[in-house]
């Protein structure tokens, strides 16, 4: 890990802590200051009108503090950042994140102006500063946040968000894992006084936590620093980039502060690189980094497709087409397996199209589909409605528990990815992962809504396998 980039871990390992702008009072950073008063995490509450918070001792300015300080958060308002990043220069703080908004996304001279000074101070003083108008940083790993994060609910895994909006980025988190999506760290960077995207794309490049990049871009100050950092990028990073209209540009101007710039040029920047994927929503972003994360990475583009929905079927075959992938054609033996268990009105020709024999027939149709040398990647496309589940109850809840206990062992066994894709209401979905979440161990199959973002997400793993099989001859 190079010199600048080791600076970095400053703000997902601190030592010690000091939260300037502590509060006790229901209001923004309670949430901050509650949790790291009372965690693992070395903390010194810092206010100028309180002597204690929370139980703990309050400390007028941090330079009164009898300690090192590696981090400082500072959640306070606008007018007195200045003066308190100076303090936190002056004690020798290690790193700065500012979660104070009102600044240059004001479009006001006199808070462009303020955050102009900031933006000296930390060019002067190469402390490392996050912000101003974020959130900060959540590290799963060992728990440290910035944030109001329920750990309970956000399990550590492999993904690494990085977006420049604040409080979007704890409803990302929210929804996210509640879809079964881990990630290692979440960091937002606001207005980008000095850590920015290329910073932490370096970091998350070189974190043996992190093995795909989700990156939620506005806009970039360092176009040419963007473009070496995503040429030397080792893991997918997959990026929303929003702005493409006029619009939109005007809109991400007054959110952060950030230039968004003619988006023909960032799409054709991100097309450059093998290693960079760009994604239409944050949906598919989310949904694609999960493949990713999750999936061994497909030898070829031959797609077999299980549906109980022969019209669903249909469209995933159009989409497949669409992304220049291929329908998988079963070898004759596999063709043969299927239709030793499967009634005689069951269609596999092209799809294979098990209807309402699914409970009995999946489990010995899907060794046979995995095992089939034609086929490099398998949708499962869950179908069944409502009524009937609630019908059949729990011989239900364990037929699609069984379902996905043998997707997630073939997945293993062949090292060919899998997608399940729940087509229906919510109470379907939830239904499913439901299920998922009492299966026999951690399931590691990404389970979403849209066929459309599977079969990219296949296309995008497909071409990222090409990419390395490249590198390598």
């Amino acid at each position: 890990m190079s010199n600048t980039t080791s600076k970095m871990d400053v703000f997902f390992n601190p030592k010690t802590v000091a939260i300037i702008g502590a509060s006790e009072s229901f209001r923004f950073g309670y949430g901050t200051t509650s949790y790291l008063l009372n965690s693992n995490f070395k903390t010194y509450p810092v206010n100028i009108k309180k002597d204690t918070i929370l139980g703990h001792k309050a400390y007028k300015s941090i330079k009164d503090i009898p300690d090192d300080i590696d981090l400082a958060i500072i959640i306070i308002g606008n007018e007195y950042v200045l003066q308190v990043i100076k303090d936190c220069v002056e004690k020798g703080v290690k790193g700065i994140i500012i979660e104070s908004a009102g600044f240059a996304e004001t479009g006001k001279e006199k808070y462009i102006k303020l955050q102009e000074e900031v933006e000296k101070i930390a060019k002067q003083s190469k402390i490392r500063m996050i912000g101003p108008n974020c959130i900060g940083v959540t590290n799963f790993h060992n728990q440290f946040t910035t944030s109001d994060m329920d750990f309970v609910h956000a399990p550590k895994g492999n993904i690494a968000v990085v977006a420049q909006s604040g409080v979007l980025g704890n409803i990302f988190i929210d929804w996210a894992n509640s879809n079964g999506i881990k990630f290692s760290k979440a960091i937002t960077i606001g207005n980008k006084v000095d850590v920015d995207e290329v910073d932490l794309l370096d970091y998350l490049n070189e974190d043996p936590e992190t093995d795909v990049i989700a990156l939620y871009l506005e806009g970039t100050k360092r176009g040419k620093e963007l473009k070496k950092v995503l040429g030397k990028m080792k893991k997918p990073v997959i990026i929303l980039k929003n702005g493409r209209s006029e619009i939109g540009s005007r809109a991400v101007n007054s959110h952060t502060g950030s230039i968004a710039g003619n988006d023909k040029v960032y799409e054709a920047l991100f097309k450059q690189y093998p290693s960079v994927f760009r994604v239409d929503n944050f949906y598919e972003m989310f949904n694609v980094a999960q493949v990713f994360a999750t999936q061994p990475l497909p030898k070829g583009k031959n797609i077999a497709i299980i549906t109980g929905s022969g019209s669903l079927g249909a469209l995933a075959c159009d989409e497949i087409v669409k992304q220049g992938l291929k329908l998988a054609q079963l070898d004759e033996n596999t063709i043969n397996k299927i239709q030793s268990v499967i009634p005689n009105w069951v269609s596999i020709r092209g799809t294979i199209d098990l209807g309402p024999s699914m409970f009995e027939t999946f489990v010995p149709s899907v060794k046979a589909i995995f095992q089939d040398k034609n086929v490099d990647c398998v949708l499962f496309i869950f179908s069944i409605p409502r009524v009937p589940l609630q019908r059949m109850s729990s011989y239900a809840l364990e037929g699609v528990r069984a379902q996905l206990n043998i997707l997630k062992k073939s997945v293993e066994k062949t090292n060919k990815p899998c997608i399940l894709v729940c087509f229906g209401s919510r109470w379907t979905f939830d239904f499913v992962t439901e299920a998922a979440s009492h299966s026999e161990s951690d399931l590691n199959i990404p389970i979403m809504t849209r066929i459309n973002q599977a079969i990219k997400a296949f296309k995008m793993m497909e071409e990222y396998n090409k990419s390395i099989a490249t590198k390598i001859t």
